[in-house]
């Protein structure tokens, strides 16, 4: 498995001047990483840089783009907010080429008030299906993540509970479509982590690694140092024989510190030692 990783807790200090892609990267290659993940509010017009910079900035530095993380939403009542969302995760798949990430992440969207289940998980499947298939035709994997909420939303995600996203994946079992995995998502919305694992293991495309401190918390904490069973998923992975992208989504806001505890500890995992939970960051 290749490590790489998402800087969320960098992502207002990349969006608002305080620190450069350029610092970003070196600090990456610092880290040992063997790629870096893309997503809107690090290319523009949300992020400092071209999609064409960011590729030419990774590859200086022999980072491979490893996903491009979008931000999709296909669980809105207005049908022609859905049809922008559409445009826009099938303008993120060119975003993808052109930094030349082999995977773009998807979400079904957010709870929005008065959608019901049913009608929710129709509008969902549709517009992924239609965005996995021409992401197919460009070469490129969709994966749909088991979400909570991204930085850039008002809600939780529609599928945060596990049994909503099991049926939206299943409503997509013909499609070309993968699942990324966020090993601590599931503990958020007060789910277990593995039994969730378990039902969509054959179909996990891209790894997300996090963590956080307690059962219903919409909280991230140091990785290793909360409750995600990072150690159980990577295991199970490695003996099913996954090799693809593990993608440290770094979401403490504990500094540099934090993405160097996420990593020693991620890295110890992977190769099968023994390791302490890092102290918290401070």
């Amino acid at each position: 498995m290749r490590l790489s990783c998402i800087p969320v807790s960098f992502f207002r200090p990349i969006s608002q001047g305080e620190m450069t892609l350029t610092e970003w990267m070196d600090f990456a290659v610092e880290l040992g990483l063997d790629g870096i993940e893309c997503g809107p509010l690090l290319v523009k017009p949300l992020g400092p840089a071209t999609p064409g910079e960011f590729r030419r900035l990774a590859e200086a530095r022999n980072l491979a783009v490893s996903n491009y993380t979008g931000y999709s939403d296909f669980a809105h009542p207005d049908p022609e907010v859905r049809r922008r969302e559409l445009a826009a995760l099938l303008t993120n798949l060119g975003v993808a080429l052109e930094v030349g990430a082999p995977s773009v992440r998807a979400l079904t969207g957010q709870q929005w008030p008065g959608v019901k289940l049913e009608e929710g998980i129709q509008w969902v499947v549709e517009g992924i299906r239609q965005a996995a298939e021409e992401a197919d035709r460009r070469g490129l994997r969709l994966n749909v993540e088991n979400h909570t909420k991204a930085a850039t939303w008002t809600n939780f995600d529609f599928a945060m509970q596990g049994e909503v996203f099991l049926r939206v994946m299943e409503g997509l079992r013909d499609v070309p479509v993968g699942v990324q995995f966020d090993i601590a998502n599931p503990l958020v919305a007060e789910e277990d982590t593995l039994f969730l694992f378990e039902k969509l293991r054959s179909r996990v495309g891209y790894v997300h690694v996090n963590d956080v401190r307690q059962m219903g918390a919409f909280e991230f904490v140091t990785i290793g140092t909360g409750l995600a069973p990072i150690r159980e998923v990577l295991s199970r992975l490695r003996e099913q024989g996954y090799s693809g992208w593990v993608g440290i989504e770094e979401a403490s806001r504990t500094g540099k510190d934090g993405f160097r505890h996420a990593v020693q500890y991620t890295r110890q995992v992977l190769s099968n030692r023994e390791v302490e939970s890092p102290k918290s960051a401070s």
